[in-house]
């Protein structure tokens, strides 16, 4: 089950509260799944940047910057074409 947070403090929240303990804030299902659905598409696009950053550096260590640039815009369009655009 996937964490929930208060839409307006962050808090982690039991399943069960229906008022957050915190701020007194009124949480339904809608707010935490768009919380929780922010959350996890940050960290994936957060992970797939770090990834393409840790090839690009591998490519420049060994190969020099020209190819290294290549790989990035290529890896970079590739993401964003497959986050934004298709899906």
């Amino acid at each position: 089950m996937p964490v929930q947070r208060c839409p307006k403090c962050n808090k982690i929240l039991s399943p069960q509260e229906s008022v957050c303990a915190n701020c007194g804030a009124s949480v339904n299902n809608h707010d935490i799944g768009r919380i929780n659905s922010i959350y996890h598409t940050s960290n994936i696009s957060t992970l797939l940047f770090l990834l393409i950053f840790f090839i690009v550096a591998l490519i420049y260590g060994f190969m020099g910057i020209v190819p290294a640039i290549i790989v990035a815009v290529v890896l970079i369009a590739f993401l964003v074409y497959t986050r934004f655009i298709k899906g």
